[in-house]
């Protein structure tokens, strides 16, 4: 699997300090469990940071805030490492607590002709959340912006846009900025592991009069 696209720095960077909302670090957990040159990258972000912190002046800590901190090193591993994708496995490890039953067992919602959605989860800011996107071989979705920022993560089938194509493993990392019309590849249903903070913003009246009906 040749992956071609991957999430901004400044993306990966919100992952490696844990300020990423879940919606957004599941999409990126699950995009490095398949792409080995984005573990790689992640595994150099945190040497530099780490480097960097050894450079900070030291700090006084209370006896109690040793203890816990010595209490916490004990039950970790010594190197946690972010989990790699098995050969031919369908479903990354870090995806699979939402899909217990594959994508097989997904409760489409119909969003329009050839497009379905499926809610996986929500952020604790109210407003992200992670959800599946399906779209029918050879179907476009209709163009639009973002209203905030945008992680796609191709699971199954490809999809085309202005930005190239983008096959399984591939992400597409958009902010408020981004207009585009991503049109899937004939084939396979294109499906997408999708993180969003806003709703899109929609060109076309029509699509914009049916835009709470969608839900997206």
């Amino acid at each position: 699997m040749t992956i071609n696209h991957h999430p901004d720095i400044s993306t990966l960077m919100a992952f490696t300090a844990g300020t990423l909302e879940e919606p957004f670090a599941t999409v990126i957990a699950t995009h490095l469990a398949m792409s080995e040159a984005g573990r790689i990258t992640v595994r150099h972000m945190e040497t530099i940071g780490g480097a960097l912190l050894e450079d900070e002046p030291d700090a006084a800590m209370s006896a109690a805030a040793t203890d816990r901190l010595l209490a916490a090193l004990d039950g970790a591993s010594e190197e946690p490492a972010l989990p790699a994708m098995a050969e031919n496995a369908d479903i990354p490890t870090p995806l699979r607590p939402y899909l217990p039953q594959g994508l097989e067992g997904v409760k489409w919602k119909w969003n329009g002709p050839g497009v379905a959605t499926a809610d996986l989860a929500r952020g604790r800011d109210g407003r992200s959340r992670l959800m599946l996107l399906r779209v029918a071989g050879g179907r476009r979705v209709p163009e639009h912006s973002h209203g905030g920022q945008e992680l796609t993560l191709i699971l199954q089938g490809a999809y085309r846009d202005r930005f190239g194509v983008f096959a399984r493993g591939d992400i597409a990392d958009h902010d408020e900025d981004v207009e585009h019309q991503p049109i899937a590849e004939p084939g396979p249903d294109c499906i997408c592991l999708v993180a969003v903070d806003a709703k899109l913003s929609f060109r076309g009246r029509l699509m914009q009069a049916l835009q709470p009906l969608f839900g997206i």
